[in-house]
């Protein structure tokens, strides 16, 4: 049976997501970032018989068409929707209705639902992909990921995860590189045995020390909230530091992906106030964007020209 997967290519979750659909089903795969998810459902082959859809978090400004489109695929395939992130029950429910098979928990990892979702087609081993999400993820405190950690060595976990994540943060934006990563994973290769990922682990790290004086240096403090405008390739990254820089509950960093529009990432701690998912799918489509996330990691896109009023909007909620 020809199975065919996409998932989010930017972080170890997606591209475990991935290496778990091909070591189960020798699905052949393409990696999409969430601004692209709908160009890219139009890419599945049409010979597909099974769809896998990982990682990749839907909202209110687009859900109308990703539900048509799942719609169409569920006409001539088998579809399979694991996500963890922020979803509205009506969305949900029309996809259950349009035929797909949805697999959503927001207290887990996509990884961690894609393994439960497989088990049983998965080789001994695979379960150290699910963990690599879940602990890149901050979930691997979950009630499944806890039971598996249980099972393993956590030190080990936790370095091959740690790893692969700062491989990624130095190289996910080169063509070939995640795609690589999916398919070294899903033989079970560890991330240490993957060609170049020990190196460009120890690359990113020597540089995030570097960045962490720039965002001292260039970051901004409003309210409860840490922002800048960076080039780094990972806002994510960026956010996460930004909160330990000024000492907030939130940090907000971003990026001019295509001219006049700002790609957005928020990231907080437990002291945050509000669900940054809800609160930046609200806040962005107001001002002519969209997004959306999980409690503690969100993202957006907005245009450039409503980046202020987006910031007025966050400090506030938080």
């Amino acid at each position: 049976m020809k199975s065919f997967c996409i998932s989010h290519r930017k972080d170890v979750d997606g591209l475990g997501s991935a290496s778990l659909v091909v070591a189960a089903t020798g699905a052949d795969f393409l990696l999409s970032e969430y601004d692209d998810i709908i160009a890219n459902l139009g890419k599945v082959p049409p010979d597909t018989e099974r769809f896998f859809l990982c990682d990749i978090g839907t909202d209110n400004a687009d859900a109308g068409q990703f539900t048509e489109l799942m719609k169409g695929l569920a006409k001539r395939c088998r579809v399979t929707y694991i996500d963890h992130h922020l979803i509205s029950e009506a969305t949900v429910n029309r996809l259950k209705r349009a035929g797909v098979k949805v697999v959503h928990d927001e207290k887990e990892c996509a990884s961690i639902l894609t393994y439960q979702t497989l088990q049983k087609e998965l080789p001994p081993g695979s379960h150290m992909m699910a963990l690599y999400g879940a602990v890149t993820d901050y979930m691997d405190d979950s009630p499944v990921a806890t039971k598996l950690m249980e099972k393993s060595d956590r030190h080990l976990v936790l370095l091959e995860a740690s790893m692969l994540s700062f491989a990624l943060g130095r190289k996910a934006g080169k063509e070939g590189f995640p795609e690589t990563v999916v398919g070294e994973l899903a033989k079970l290769k560890r991330p240490h045995e993957i060609d170049g990922v020990p190196a460009l682990a120890l690359e990113q790290v020597q540089d995030n020390t570097a960045l962490e004086l720039v965002v001292k240096d260039e970051g901004k403090l409003k309210g409860r909230l840490a922002y800048m405008v960076t080039e780094e390739y990972s806002t994510g990254n960026v956010a996460k530091l930004l909160i330990g820089a000024f000492g907030v509950p939130v940090g907000l960093a971003m990026k001019e992906k295509t001219e006049g529009w700002f790609e957005v990432s928020l990231r907080s701690t437990s002291e945050c106030r509000v669900h940054l998912g809800r609160l930046i799918s609200r806040v962005s489509a107001q001002l002519g964007g969209s997004g959306g996330g999980h409690r503690k990691a969100a993202g957006c896109r907005v245009p450039v020209g409503m980046a202020e009023k987006m910031i007025d909007a966050v400090v506030r909620a938080v």
